[in-house]
């Protein structure tokens, strides 16, 4: 409230690992004209909080160089020493605030954007809402130096043959400050002991009965997961909720119209026509109503010693009652007696087995390629992001924060795949080999056109007319909010490179970092690149339709299919007889086999596998990070992108009203919240 104040100066160091003590920084402030303010010292800048957050705020008093003559500021200049630290230091902002009209007058504020270490003896520029194309930048030898740096801390390597790209180390400015917040094992080691879940974390014994299974959870004030209360043995009940998971589970991207019953699934029609509704199979196939789903990419992909795997196919059909229901499933592809055809009118116990194993595949493919693939392949994009685009680049600025994280992430969830200690290694039923070989198939058939862009992904699986599978959750929910993002990401490349439209392709060319991300993320890795097919762009990026196809698709890729694998994990593995993420004994080859439904609890994982991953799951559920179009990390103050950010966030508060709405009149069953954009985040998470 002082009226001696000129200025206040907060400086911002967000998740990063930092030190206690900040060091010595001395600032200099510039207006437009040039003129330059004294040299302030600031001691000890960036305390550490508690929470995390560094900040700390200075002021400058009023003086007769500020009164006068000094417009407002749009320029800082600032360097440390080298004290007070035991390494370098990490800043992302620093905030201005001019109080020289007084307390009743107008405060300015200038913004600095600066994420990056700073390392003594060095001097650092930021510009007011700092944002250049390189051919605008006003200082091109700071912008080269710092491409430079990060340049030499990002060296890829490949874990294998045919596998994507990874990070060799994490940079510093990439790790978490509180550790504790991502460790879900000590959190999990303490949630056991404090429950008195000791014994059974222990427990290679099975659960005497479903019903003890479904109790659990109530016994020991473990959250419930959905499944728990959708979960029925019935054969009947089941398999609408087992079609239902094919559109709303944790991997809706798999089902397909069925055009022909393949040479290979040994069912008759005869079989199939008491389950038709009166009609003919060709009827049913020429109104699309038979889909299939087909885990041919699993054939040959090892498990684990003394287990036993498949590659399943299953048919599907959506009935008059606007249900998906399974009609039969083969567990592996060859016809034979070892691979039994499977349908709702063998016996219960024979019947339940195969969606169990049909299940065991889904749910492996999807770890494996929706989350580990897709992190893996983001991670390579993020690289060569930030070896080629500067950090005043707009489209840096628009997808930084969406990336915030990531090579934090995927170390952690590699750890998990990869180590003997991970909790999903140890309790999957693929072996390490088996993550790699299915890495490795899934990764040679991906591209970026066909599996990102959600048009040709749909159009791909037969289901992108409407008509097809009336209502499909995920297809409906994603298509809003790929008309959200690609309206966010158009007004945002046309303000920077097609105003006005004749200058478009001119803009586009001198754009030299933009270029050389495209180039790096399209040569093959014998040139250096990431071997990424099917970007937007043939020689480059050359009109601004192929740059909001890259930007929306990016956006699309993380935010859309992240979430959409992601947040029904918990709800979909947490009980598991719903989705298992491992069996034990043999698959059923006999489909008359008549035994008790509890018998098949054998098969079902042990109470050590059952509580460790219903607990890991329920813990990574529970880490959350910004919410859609509510960034932590706010890299770009340019006004013009503040109001675009702004009609973001307006478009997908009416998308999370519509997708509201949508719920209230689908079939319980059918209830979808993955991408109701107040539950999906900015960026991926474990």
């Amino acid at each position: 409230k002082s009226s001696k104040i000129a200025f206040e100066i907060c400086s911002v160091t967000s998740d990063y690992k930092v030190a206690d003590q900040g060091p010595m920084v001395t600032l200099h402030m510039y207006d437009k004209d040039g003129n330059v303010s004294p040299a302030f010292s600031l001691s000890n800048a960036f305390f550490q909080e508690e929470d995390g957050s560094v900040r700390d705020k200075f002021t400058i008093p009023q003086a007769s160089w500020c009164r006068k003559g000094f417009g407002k500021v749009h320029k800082i200049e600032f360097w440390r020493d080298a004290s007070g630290v035991e390494f370098d230091w990490f800043c992302e902002k620093v905030i201005i605030r001019d109080r020289r009209q007084g307390i009743g007058g107008k405060w300015l504020y200038s913004y600095f954007p600066v994420h990056r270490w700073i390392h003594p003896d060095r001097h650092y520029f930021s510009h007011d809402c700092e944002s250049f194309l390189p051919a605008d930048d006003p200082m091109p030898d700071e912008r080269i130096a710092e491409l430079t740096e990060r340049r030499n801390n990002f060296q890829l390597y490949q874990r294998g043959p045919g596998l994507p790209l990874e990070l060799q180390c994490v940079p510093a400015d990439e790790t978490f400050t509180f550790d504790n917040r991502w460790a879900i094992e000590k959190t999990k080691d303490e949630i056991i002991m404090s429950k008195g879940l000791d014994v059974h974390y222990s427990s290679v014994d099975h659960f005497a009965s479903f019903d003890d299974m479904v109790n659990y959870y109530r016994t020991y004030s473990i959250t419930e997961p959905l499944s728990v209360q959708r979960w029925s043995p019935m054969a009947q009940e089941h398999d609408i909720v087992f079609g239902a998971q094919r559109l709303r589970g944790c991997n809706p991207f798999a089902v397909r119209v069925c055009k022909a019953i393949p040479d290979n699934f040994g069912v008759a029609v005869e079989w199939l026509k008491p389950h038709l509704e009166g009609w003919t199979l060709q009827h049913i196939l020429d109104a699309r109503r038979l889909f299939i789903v087909d885990y041919a990419i699993m054939e040959g992909v090892e498990c684990k010693n003394g287990r036993q795997f498949c590659s399943p196919m299953a048919l599907f059909f959506w009935t008059e009652r606007l249900q998906l229901v399974p009609l039969a499933i083969q567990l592996n592809q060859t016809v034979g007696p070892a691979s039994p055809v499977i349908m709702p009118t063998d016996s219960p116990h024979a019947w339940l087995q195969a969606k169990l194993w049909f299940n065991l595949a889904d749910s492996c493919y999807h770890l494996v390629v929706h989350r580990l693939m897709h992190h893996l392949i983001l991670e390579g994009v993020y690289v060569a992001m930030r070896k080629n685009l500067a950090q005043s680049h707009p489209i840096y600025q628009a997808l930084a924060p969406h990336f915030q994280h990531l090579l934090a992430v995927n170390s952690r969830l590699k750890d998990w795949f990869f180590n003997d200690s991970g909790w999903i290694g140890q309790n999957m039923q693929l072996s390490r080999k088996g993550i790699r070989q299915l890495l490795k198939k899934a990764y040679k058939g991906w591209r970026f056109d066909q599996h990102v862009n959600i048009y040709r992904e749909l159009e791909s699986r037969g289901v992108y007319d409407s008509s097809v599978l009336p209502g499909y959750p995920y297809r409906e929910d994603a298509m809003l909010l790929h008309k959200v993002i690609n309206g966010y990401s158009d007004r945002l490349s046309r303000h920077y490179y097609a105003n006005p439209m004749e200058a478009m392709k001119r803009r586009l060319m001198e754009d030299i970092e933009l270029q050389a991300w495209w180039v790096e993320m399209t040569n093959p890795l014998e040139k250096g690149g990431l071997g990424l097919k099917g970007l937007p762009g043939k020689n480059g990026i050359q009109h601004v339709d192929e740059l909001v196809s890259l930007i929306t698709n990016f956006l699309f890729m993380i935010c859309v299919q992240g979430s959409a694998a992601w947040n029904p994990q918990f709800d979909e593995y947490g009980f598991a007889p719903n989705y298992p993420l491992a069996l034990h004994g043999c698959l059923p080859q006999d489909p008359a086999e008549d035994l008790a439904l509890d018998e098949s609890l054998q098969t079902l994982p042990c109470k050590r596998e059952f509580l460790d991953t219903l607990l890991s799951f329920r813990l990574c559920q529970r880490q959350r990070g910004s919410r859609l179009g509510e960034y932590e990390l706010q890299l770009n103050h340019d006004p013009a992108a503040v109001r675009m950010l702004q009609e973001f966030k307006e478009e997908l508060a009416a998308a999370s009203a519509s997708i509201k709405s949508r719920n209230s009149n689908r079939d319980p069953v059918y209830l979808y919240t993955a991408l109701d954009p107040e539950r999906m985040l900015n960026h991926l998470v474990v």
